[in-house]
């Protein structure tokens, strides 16, 4: 009986000890489990994200473009070395914008001005520089709703954006938000209007409606950490903006937008800095200029790519920085036929002195300098730390 007793005490002891042992260990690693997670959280906090972006200007095909990217054995049009020197720009940046003019299709006639009709081959191009949206202008309407079909879908096809213009209802809801990690950047597009041709569905085409723009600008702060307001906007060929263009950037920055960027006078106009009703400081470029296109009258043949960097960060989400990239066009003759180039200007400067971009001639160089001094003037403005970005 005795024996039988310390058995069962001796058993009981041993349960227990192997009780507390378990106990003891659960115990250790759960202490582990915090750690690692308190250490993750702590990662998690200090960690930033950041998105790099290039916005331009105008993309329109006029009939000396369009001349110019003809195979005339192949009847097909090419524009990858039209885009060849900026490329780089495109593919390095996060994001990447433009406004985009006219109605695209794959069937012709195409034509320039004043009813924009582009071939396909120009978006496969865009494409492939990486462009990933693009923000509609006065043209949008060109080809009417078949138009807007068309390019939608051939925009569709190449996995390029397009904002503020709409097939459907549906559609016009969706608002286009960039997201990478934790940060989540919304483009909000508006246009002046459509040359006087017909809009058959309000929805269609995003005009700049005061009201629309103050609701779709809450919304998208809803879904979004930094809104940016596209506008197609101003007096062509005026290098100022004028009265209603900031009192309508005012407007904006008032009801929430983080950031204002525009083009339409088709020359570069001037950054600044506005104060929104509650404090907030919201760079508005009025006018990128024009990107590429055939317009060759002083100022028209310049633009720029807005460079900026948006960071988030435990204390919030703000433009870190910002700068720009003096553009031209060049326009030159090739194996007897007229060549258009979108030319970096400051890199390209370098290089022509250097001996490396022989197919531009001296007076080539002198208008390219020349721009290239007329831009940075018009544009740099220390006091309110916007100046030339590093190509």
């Amino acid at each position: 009986m005795k024996k039988w007793l310390k058995f069962c005490l001796g058993g009981v002891i041993i349960i227990g000890l192997l009780i507390f042992y378990l106990y003891a260990n659960k115990s250790v690693d759960n202490s582990l489990v915090k750690k690692t997670q308190y250490k993750n959280l702590e990662i998690a906090e200090s960690k930033k994200a950041e998105v790099t972006i290039i916005s331009v200007g105008d993309i329109f095909l006029h009939t000396n473009n369009l001349f110019s990217a003809l195979n005339s054995t192949t009847k097909t049009h090419s524009f990858d070395s039209v885009f060849l020197s900026v490329a780089d720009y495109f593919e390095n940046a996060d994001l990447s914008t433009a406004w985009l003019g006219g109605v695209m299709d794959s069937n012709g006639p195409y034509m320039g001005y004043p009813m924009f009709r582009s071939p396909e081959a120009l978006i496969d191009t865009l494409q492939g520089i990486g462009l990933d949206a693009v923000f509609k202008t006065n043209h949008a309407m060109d080809g009417g709703t078949k138009g807007l079909n068309t390019t939608t879908e051939i925009l569709d096809k190449h996995d390029i954006s397009q904002i503020a213009a709409y097939t459907s209802e549906e559609s016009n809801k969706k608002l286009f938000i960039y997201q990478k990690d934790d940060l989540k950047i919304a483009y909000l597009g508006y246009i002046y209007g459509m040359n006087g041709l017909p809009i058959p569905e309000p929805w269609m085409i995003n005009l700049i409606d005061l009201n629309k723009i103050q609701k779709d600008i809450l919304e998208a702060k809803k879904q979004s950490d930094f809104v940016v307001a596209a506008l197609h906007f101003g007096n062509e060929y005026e290098r100022y903006p004028n009265k209603w263009q900031k009192e309508t950037v005012q407007k904006i920055a008032d009801y929430g937008a983080d950031m204002i960027i525009g083009s339409h006078p088709h020359v570069i106009q001037p950054v600044e800095v506005v104060t929104s009703a509650d404090g907030k400081k919201v760079y508005v470029a009025y006018s990128l200029g024009n990107f590429y296109c055939g317009q060759r009258e002083h100022y028209t043949d310049t633009g720029v790519m807005l460079k900026y960097t948006i960071e988030k960060s435990k204390e919030g989400t703000k433009l870190k920085e910002i700068g720009y990239i003096p553009t031209w066009v060049a326009e030159y003759r090739e194996n007897g036929k007229q060549q258009y180039q979108i030319l970096p200007s400051k890199k390209f400067m370098d290089l022509y002195t250097q001996g490396r971009a022989t197919f531009l001639s001296a007076s080539n160089y002198s208008r390219l300098e020349q721009t290239y001094r007329e831009t940075v003037e018009h544009l740099n403005n220390p006091d309110i730390g916007f100046i030339e970005a590093e190509n």
